[in-house]
């Protein structure tokens, strides 16, 4: 197995389960962040509420993976997201892959689930077209 900087080439087909358990982890944080973030900022409209709720559930993730490779639920499960060589990804992948979890997140995430099923690296829509993969992280 190659070892990359922030993980392990070749693993991506035994990173869902983890992934899921990252993301969920990830999704109870967004949301007392941005519910913390509301209360103290206190958009005035409903409009201001959407807007810096999903500039800030966003922010979380792109932020995050195009530092380190991981989110704080990603961390947790041992997962990281890498460019197939192995190498980190850039801002603009990570902003792609993560305004794509739109599409992914139809149905619950459903949509991510079966076509991370279908594909060889276990990509979702996201990875797909960031050209990135999810792999087992170096500790």
């Amino acid at each position: 197995m190659e070892t990359t900087k922030r993980g392990y080439a070749g693993t991506e087909g035994d990173v869902i389960l983890p992934r899921v358990a990252g993301f969920l982890i990830d999704h109870v944080l967004t949301v007392f962040l941005i519910v913390g973030l509301l209360l103290a900022t206190g958009p005035e409209t409903t409009a201001g509420v959407y807007f810096f709720g999903a500039v800030a559930y966003l922010g979380y993730f792109v932020a995050l993976e195009a530092a380190v490779g991981q989110t704080v639920g990603k961390y947790i499960a041992g997962v990281a997201v890498v460019n197939p060589d192995g190498t980190p990804i850039s801002v603009g992948q990570a902003l792609v892959r993560n305004v794509l979890r739109i599409v992914d997140g139809i149905l619950s995430y459903a949509v991510g689930l079966v076509v991370m099923l279908v594909t060889d690296d276990r990509q979702r829509i996201g990875d797909l077209t960031a050209g990135t993969r999810v792999v087992r992280s170096r500790r």
